[in-house]
Parts: structure tokens; sequence; C-alpha cells
């Protein structure tokens, strides 16, 4: 049985993201998790050697699971991605990944825990570059080729600019005290989000008419 495999029981599962996320990384007990998930100590340790091994395989396979469903989200709305733009693209990831959030709690809230915890995220930004290489960094490189971003900035810093800007919307929703599983408020924190990333923070310039004698 794979790591990957061994981490789908529910009840380990359940464990694991409940010690991490309410105790951080340096004070959960892989003792504790073992005794309430009912899995035997041999079983554990032949899948998993550390902690580290341990959170980092349940980040991973969190980070699949959600990447998963807003994949198999997006086609069934029977959307073909190829022929929308790069601003439509990355709102409908916007939009999967609350009908993500909303769908599996649990999850959603391991993930966000993680940003309130400084040694958390930087195990976890372990795994990023993965990730956005798998579905970001194309997405860019596509859009400039296309002409809908500009092609006077390397892609690799503009896949960054949006990487930690993703990431500062997961911190932005904690700092702000809101209901992170109200539909309505993701959506409209996500739309502000949306709006940023397209047109900054630059007020937009009136248009002046000129007259011609």
């Amino acid at each position: 049985m794979e790591d990957k495999d061994f981490l789908h029981k529910d009840e380990l599962l359940q464990e694991v993201l409940r010690e991490f996320a309410h105790k951080g990384f340096d004070s959960a007990s892989l003792n504790q998790i073992i005794k309430r998930s009912g899995i035997s100590k041999g079983s554990f340790y032949h899948h998993f050697n550390s902690k580290e091994e341990l959170f980092l395989n349940v980040v991973k396979r969190t980070a699949d699971e959600k990447l998963a469903f807003i994949s198999r989200w997006i086609e069934e709305k029977g959307i073909d991605l190829e022929r929308v733009g790069f601003f439509d693209t990355l709102e409908l990831l916007m939009e999967g990944g609350i009908e993500f959030a909303l769908q599996h709690p649990e999850l959603s809230q391991f993930l966000l825990s993680i940003m309130k915890n400084q040694e958390l995220r930087s195990k976890a930004e372990q795994l990023s570059p993965e990730y956005y290489d798998q579905v970001i960094n194309p997405m860019v490189k596509e859009a400039v080729s296309k002409g809908e971003l500009r092609d006077d900035l390397d892609p690799g810093f503009m896949t960054k600019i949006i990487k930690y800007s993703v990431m500062g919307f997961g911190e932005l929703l904690l700092d702000s005290h809101i209901d992170i599983l109200n539909r309505q408020v993701l959506e409209e924190q996500a739309s502000q989000f949306l709006q940023f990333i397209k047109f900054g923070l630059k007020a937009p310039v009136a248009s002046q008419e000129v007259d011609i004698e």
C-alpha cells in the first residue's frame, strides 16, 4: 500500500489534520495521532519515517485532491479551457477553490492553518513549485503568447507574482476574520482579488475630451 493510499484511511487522515491544525508542527504528537486513529505503530512507521515526512505527504495529498476537484468541477461545467482567456480561467480556478472549501471544510481548514504558522508554511512551500509549474506557469506563458499579458515582463516573474498573491489571499481571509465557509463572502473577496490581479491598484485614468480647432 502506497503512502497516499494509507492516508485515505478516514480515521488517520482526520486525526492528522486535527493534530497539525490545532497544535502546529512542533507540538503535534505522532503518538496521539496513532492512538486516536487506531492504527498500529508498526503499520504507521512502515509508511512514514518521521513527522515531517507525514506532514509533507498530507499537504501534497490535500493539494492534489484540491487540484483534482477543481479540474472535475470545471469539466462538469462543460468548459473548454483552451477557449477561455487567462483571467476567465483564473476566475474559474478561484470559483472551483471556493466550491472545494465548502464541500471539504476540514481540508480547507488544514490548508489555511498552515498560513497561520510560519514554520508549517515554510515546510509546505517546499511543494509549491511543483503545483505552480503544473498550473500557473503554462497559463502565464500561453497568455503572453496570445497578448493577454504583458510581454515586457519575464513570465517566471509574473508566475511568482500570481503565486504569492494567491497565497496572500488565504492570509487575507484569515486576517479579515470572516466566515471562510460563507459562499457569498468568499465570492465577494475572490471578485476583489481578481480585480486587483487584472487592474492593479492604480485608479483608471478619466477620459478627457480634446477640442480640435
